[in-house]
């Protein structure tokens, strides 16, 4: 099977390398890539939010499987081209992909499945969102409506920050605040069936001890010693398929990996948000951990066959990642610093590197080039032993400017919910 993996992140590098591992993907490529990617899988130009582009350069390629990573592309029809032109797609068409394209959009169809979330109302207007912030009280969550990388949520007891941030957003979600630990369950679905994957958590916010602004993801881990039993076999029957029966309700057939961010609250489970592909970083611990051939299960996703293939094993032990990121991330961050010890002697046993945002210098030597540089992923016999080679090797990593939380998975405990600034 010819596999064509579309972008070029720390996520699209951990797909590219548990493909890489199936002996039945025969071909793989990827675009536009990275450094780290470029060394598994051939990679291409490509206008990844363009659907004419993808389109042709799988057809190009002769991809028997396209595996859409970034929200992006999906918003913009991208998988739907592909089903026109007759390439399987691993990812859901456009008006499927608006459960994370929008998040009112999320609302309305956990509200029509009876799928438990927080109360929540969707603003336009000034007094609108004074309303919502009166009804709801502190802390304040407030959403922007549209894709915003990880990084449209506010979660504050200063009002006039809330309100600040619903006027520079337009259109905003704002709800009810929600407490307890924060999970994410990634399920791959075929239209029909789902089935779910390794439960992880991630570390959203900047700093040590869950503060700081949001970010796209600054470590995760997985599994969770924490949670509780059945977990995954309760998101998937409360959560997962009947957002998969109202998608198809709706004429929308949800085909991909349907991400669920949760918080599992003193009343139970809530849906926090819906992305409509693999979360970053979460994504880089769950593949380390599986034991059953990638490229399979994501064809059978795209082509209905789920009921047919194998339920996903996991490897004993455990993994944990820790994002390198660039000075000034989250905001601007700066670019063009060169990176050493991301390969060679100094790898530490247990440890391996993925890259994000990394590009080549005109000198051949490997430069930043985004706020997430790399991702460090330690592996081990249980968490700390997964932990320790994670941080023994970033602290192998010379970047200027390069900085990385200390805290991830320091405990095999709850964190805790979204940081109150």
């Amino acid at each position: 099977m010819r596999v064509l993996v579309i972008g070029s992140g720390g996520r699209e590098h951990a797909l590219v390398r548990a493909l890489a591992a199936d002996p039945d993907v025969t071909s793989l490529h990827a675009a536009p890539g990275n450094p780290g990617i470029a060394e598994v899988a051939e990679v291409h130009p490509v206008t990844p939010a363009d659907p004419a582009s993808v389109t042709a350069l799988a057809a190009g390629t002769g991809a028997g499987l396209v595996v859409i990573g970034p929200e992006a592309p999906l918003v913009a029809g991208v998988a739907d081209a592909l089903a026109e032109a007759g390439i399987p797609c691993f990812g859901p068409g456009r008006r499927a992909a608006m459960i994370e394209g929008s998040k009112s959009f999320a609302k309305q169809v956990m509200t029509a499945a009876g799928i438990p979330t927080a109360a929540a109302r969707t603003c336009t207007t000034g007094a609108e969102v004074s309303a919502a912030l009166d009804a709801f009280g502190p802390p304040y969550v407030v959403k922007a409506d549209g894709l915003a990388a990880g990084k449209g949520v506010v979660v504050t007891s200063d009002r006039a920050t809330a309100a600040a941030h619903a006027s520079a957003c337009g259109t905003v979600v704002i709800e009810e605040f929600l407490d307890g630990p924060e999970v994410s369950v990634f399920a791959l679905a075929d239209g029909e069936r789902a089935v779910t994957l390794l439960p992880a958590q991630d570390y959203k916010r900047a700093l040590d001890g869950d503060a700081g602004p949001n970010t796209g993801g600054m470590g995760a881990y997985t599994p969770l010693p924490w949670a509780p039993p059945g977990l995954a076999d309760e998101v998937l029957s409360t959560v997962i398929l009947p957002a998969v029966a109202e998608l198809g309700r709706r004429g929308t057939p949800y085909t991909g990996l349907l991400y669920a961010g949760l918080c599992l609250t003193a009343a139970g489970i809530r849906v926090v948000e819906f992305n409509a592909r693999f979360g970053d970083p979460e994504t880089q611990v769950v593949l380390d951990r599986l034991a059953t051939p990638l490229g399979g299960l994501l064809h059978a996703a795209a082509t209905g066959g789920l009921a047919g293939a194998p339920v996903p094993r996991w490897r004993p032990g455990a993994a944990v990642a820790v994002v390198i990121a660039a000075e000034g991330y989250p905001g601007t961050p700066a670019t063009g610093d060169h990176i050493e010890g991301a390969d060679g002697p100094e790898r530490v046993a247990g440890a391996y590197i993925l890259h994000a945002g990394t590009a080549v210098a005109a000198d051949g030597s490997l430069v930043s080039n985004g706020g997430r540089v790399l991702n460090v992923v330690g592996t081990g016999r249980d968490l700390a032993a997964a932990r320790s080679a994670a941080y023994e090797a970033a602290g192998k990593i010379r970047m200027r400017g390069g900085w990385y939380r200390s805290d991830i998975a320091r405990r095999p405990a709850p964190a805790p919910s979204p940081a109150r600034p």
